[in-house]
């Protein structure tokens, strides 16, 4: 994402400078009107999926009524996907090596479509979770890869406006997906939402092989391995990690026999897969972690990426929610506010872009970004309440959007300033693994957090109760009396009222878990920030010579 970054080249290895002259020469055989709508058709692919990706949290409620699952089970939705999408995440860079970039972007959509069309016909709880893995294992390649192809198509100030009309794509999808795929819901059912993404995966599918140039991306030598011995401790260590990670909380953690094998298998598939990317014998390593290593800028930033993908990950996890729960939107009203969401992050994507970046640098703007989301943050925590107004919920909602653009982009800006021709693939790939990472760590935090707050409060919210009997049996009388007079014959008033009191318990304590949450996600802006004032990340980009624009 170095959007406007100058490469330089410093002391590179001997297959980086082939692969820097090899793919000059490709490149300079494409005219940028080629370029651009080669750029923006894969472009419709990653906006298709990041879209839906956002647009799941909608409907997620329904899903669960539908296949007669429990909140605990239906979370391994969400989780089966991240599962796939951190393993493809992991091997786009190689892919592209092993099988070449057209390739793998038709091999990823074919994926994705048949992921998708199983959620379409899916019935039951194990049809569905097989098929939002395989849509994982396609999704992990469109973003990682629309970035990177961005930054070797358009080199210099080119690439400021091909990336403006790129984020104007995608945004124009973020904003109509989430209340379509909520009017589908609420309309007929939540498994033809899905459908949505076939027409547009079809074209992309079809533009790709007639604008992406065959074979490889990169050049390989005869002889060279797949690097097998790589990626299946990759892939197994993700794979442990997410499901450890997400079955944490509900699983109490390491009282589990299971959990704490999850750990210890990832942390030893991860040296192992370590371990086997730095031996010198490997000369086709999945990632090329020497060189990854020799990027300052992302090892000062490695934290700061990580909160950037959490912010991501918690924001999208906390608000739907909120809005399902707590507000009792209908799926349809809470896509229209996820859309505000998307709106404010296009908006201040392209403010960043043509503004805070160019002036300000990647440093500052990152700052900015950090401080508008404690600020939105804490304002959220002072206004949300069960009965909250649209007219102050969707500007909140949408300066939550907003901030974030400002810290996405100069992460991303600040990681591959540095990076040259030949190393942007390996680079870029790396932020976004870092990053998916933090999406991972922020949602199991959040779900953790709430967990435990919600016990607490539900338990305060008992005891208050009991002081307060007085008070409390009044509340209940009413109830009854209102249960009498509308319930009919049948109705028992006094046990309708202790229902209706137990929901008021719960939805309260809902919302004050989701308020802790926010302030979570307040002070993890305050850390960033102090991360920003006490790291050598300054020192880092003037030793690069980093030029903003």
């Amino acid at each position: 994402m170095g959007f406007l970054a100058q490469n330089i080249s410093p002391n590179l290895e001997e297959w980086e400078l082939e692969e820097e002259a090899f793919l000059k020469s490709i490149l300079s055989t494409l005219s940028p009107r080629r370029r651009l709508a080669a750029l923006l058709s894969i472009g419709m692919v990653t906006a298709v999926e990041v879209s839906n990706r956002i647009s799941v949290n909608v409907f997620l409620p329904d899903m669960q009524g539908n296949v007669g699952a429990s909140s605990d089970e239906i979370s391994w939705v969400i989780i089966l996907y991240n599962v796939g999408y951190l393993c493809s995440l992991a091997l786009a860079a190689w892919m592209t090596r092993v099988i070449g970039t057209r390739r793998h972007l038709l091999l990823s959509i074919a994926l994705y479509a048949t992921g998708s069309m199983g959620c379409v016909t899916a019935h039951t709880l194990h049809q569905l979770l097989i098929s939002r893995l395989i849509m994982g294992f396609g999704g992990g390649a469109f973003l990682v890869r629309v970035v990177i192809l961005s930054g070797m198509l358009f080199p210099g100030r080119e690439k400021l406006a091909a990336v403006t009309r790129l984020y104007l794509l995608i945004a124009f999808f973020e904003v109509l997906y989430p209340v379509s795929t909520g009017w589908i819901t609420d309309l007929v059912r939540w498994n033809y939402a899905f459908l949505i993404d076939f027409p547009f995966l079809a074209i992309g599918a079809f533009l790709i092989w007639k604008l992406i140039p065959p074979g490889f991306l990169f050049e390989r030598k005869t002889g060279l391995h797949i690097d097998v011995w790589g990626a299946v401790p990759l892939i197994a260590s993700m794979a442990c990690l997410e499901t450890a990670l997400s079955r944490g909380e509900r699983d109490l953690w390491f009282e589990s026999y299971w959990i704490l094998l999850a750990m210890i298998a990832a942390a030893i598939f991860l040296i192992a897969f370590m371990w086997w990317e730095f031996r010198p014998e490997n000369t086709a390593p999945v990632l090329h972690l020497r060189m990854v290593w020799r990027q300052g800028s992302l090892r000062a930033s490695f934290f700061l990426v990580l909160i950037v993908g959490g912010f991501f990950g918690a924001g999208l996890y906390v608000t739907p929610q909120y809005l399902r729960f707590v507000q009792d939107y209908s799926a349809t009203q809470a896509g229209g506010f996820i859309s505000m969401y998307t709106l404010g992050l296009g908006v201040g994507i392209q403010l960043t872009l043509r503004v805070f970046l160019p002036r300000l640098g990647p440093l500052r703007t990152m700052t900015i970004g950090f401080m508008a989301l404690f600020a939105t943050y804490i304002t959220i925590v002072y206004a949300t309440t069960p009965t909250t107004p649209t007219a102050l919920l969707a500007p909140m909602i949408f300066m939550q959007g907003f901030s974030i653009a400002p810290a996405l982009v100069a992460a991303g800006n600040i990681v591959t300033s540095s990076a040259t021709l030949a190393d942007v693939n390996d680079i870029s790939t790396s932020y976004f693994f870092v990053r998916q990472l933090g999406n991972t760590f922020a949602v199991t935090g959040a779900t953790v957090l709430f967990d435990h707050r919600m016990t607490l409060h539900s338990s305060r919210l008992l005891d208050v109760a009991n002081r307060l009997d007085p008070t409390v049996s009044s509340t209940l009388s009413q109830y009854a009396g209102l249960i009498h007079r509308n319930g009919g014959g049948g109705s028992n008033p006094s046990l309708g009222a202790l229902q209706l009191f137990q929901n008021q318990v719960i939805t309260q304590s809902r919302l004050l878990s989701y308020v802790d949450n926010y302030f979570g996600l307040a002070l993890l802006a305050a850390v960033a920030l102090i991360i920003i004032a006490f790291s050598n990340i300054k020192a880092t980009l003037a030793r690069h010579h980093f030029l903003p624009w």
